[in-house]
């Protein structure tokens, strides 16, 4: 099954994580931009827990993008002020590639 291009409507930017030596000797991560991408962003499941000092939230979606070989599980994509990990790819072959993606929010 095609899906028109019209599908994809969010402007997101895909990062990749490098590890950089900090001032004391230790690392930090730094996040890269390796690219825009238009996306459909659908909502899977929200959840809620108790925190040390309150609670925090997370939601998990799905983000369909088109195919792309350099995007792996570990990366993130900033979809305007929100910031989604992204857990998993799922790669079947077809022209657009599925991203499971986590946003954590205190």
């Amino acid at each position: 099954m095609s899906e028109a291009i019209g599908a994809l409507r969010a402007r997101i930017m895909l990062q990749a994580p490098a590890r950089v030596a900090d001032e004391i000797g230790g690392a930090a991560i730094l996040w890269t931009d390796r690219g825009e991408a238009w996306a459909r962003i659908e909502a899977l499941r929200a959840d809620e827990r108790a925190a040390f000092d309150g609670v925090s939230a997370s939601a998990s979606l799905r983000v369909v993008i088109n195919r792309r070989a350099d995007v792996r599980a570990g990366w993130r994509a900033v979809w305007g002020e929100r910031v989604l990990r992204i857990a998993g790819v799922v790669d079947d072959g077809a022209p657009r590639i599925t991203l499971v993606c986590i946003e954590e929010r205190p």
